[in-house]
This record gives structure tokens, C-alpha cells and sequence, in this order.
């Protein structure tokens, strides 16, 4: 009988890890997914995936403006489980800081009770897989606009000078 109440608790370990494997493949899965298509989408963008192991979110697209200038960053961070958890807004909000992003987008299945489509919350857009793309697109045309505003206004002050000194 100790032999069979072992056999049946490693059958529900063994069950437990394959349940575990397949939940972390369709994360994965997921993941790819969305670097693929944001590769197809954003050809200009560059894409770039963080690794499985090292710190920080699961992918970066460097937007560029129509002439390839690179004007700001937002950094991705999918999930796919039952429950979310205000934790891994934390969380990406330091993977923001050290890879130095304009915004962060948590893709996720289940979104978090005050929000019903998606939105910001503590500075973190959230939304599931399909408004992704919706919302990048609006984002990256944002950061793009204020790109352009900024470099126009460098160096103003010099320019005026030296139309300044030039008139008189």
C-alpha cells in the first residue's frame, strides 16, 4: 500500500510539472507570437527579444520615424494566466528604467478588475492580445510626434543668435 500511495503522488507530481511546462510553452508561445507580429507590422521598427533567463521583459521595439531616426522605446511584457497581478506592473516599471523606455505595455489574458478594455494603470498600459496592436499603433505615433517636436526645438536659441548676428 506505501508503495502504491508513492506511485499515485508521483503520478500527480509528474502531472503537476507537465500542467506547469505547457502552461510556460503557451506563455511562450505568445510571446513569439507578438514579436512576429510586431516585426510584420512595424517594419522600420526594430525588434528586439529579451532572452529566457535574463532579467527584463520579453520584448523592445525601438520606433523610427519614416526617415530611420530612432525616436523612443516601449518595452512589452505578456502574460497569460488566470489571475493578474498588480505585481508585475512593479515589475516592468524597473525593466523600464533599465532599458531605458518611454512606455511599457503589459499584454496580458486577464485583465485587472478596475479596467474592462484596456488603459493605463500606475503608468502601464495594459491590454489583452487583441487591442495590442491597436494601441501600439497610436503610442508609436505619439512618441513619434513628440520626437519631432523636441528636435525641432533644439538648438533655438543658438539658431536665433546666429540669424541675429548675421542681420545686424
Amino acid at each position: 500500500e506505501k508503495q502504491l500511495q508513492d506511485q499515485k503522488n508521483l503520478v500527480e507530481e509528474m502531472k503537476r510539472r507537465a500542467e506547469q511546462g505547457s502552461t510556460q510553452l503557451v506563455g511562450e508561445a505568445q510571446e513569439l507570437k507578438l514579436e512576429e507580429m510586431l516585426k510584420a507590422k512595424f517594419p522600420f521598427d526594430v525588434v528586439c527579444e529579451v532572452s529566457k533567463g535574463s532579467r527584463g521583459a520579453d520584448c523592445i521595439l525601438t520606433v523610427r520615424n519614416n526617415i530611420g531616426i530612432e525616436c523612443g522605446k516601449i518595452i512589452f511584457e505578456s502574460k497569460r494566466t488566470k489571475n493578474f497581478e498588480r505585481g508585475w506592473i512593479e515589475k516592468l516599471k524597473t525593466d523600464m528604467r533599465s532599458s531605458s523606455a518611454d512606455i511599457g505595455i503589459l499584454v496580458t489574458k486577464t485583465m485587472p478588475d478596475s479596467l474592462d478594455k484596456f488603459g493605463q494603470l500606475d503608468g502601464i498600459w495594459i491590454c489583452t492580445f487583441d487591442d495590442v496592436f491597436a494601441l501600439v499603433g497610436v503610442l508609436r505615433d505619439t512618441i513619434i510626434k513628440v520626437n519631432g517636436a523636441v528636435r525641432s526645438q533644439e538648438n533655438k536659441g543658438d539658431k536665433m543668435h546666429m540669424l541675429y548676428d548675421y542681420l545686424t
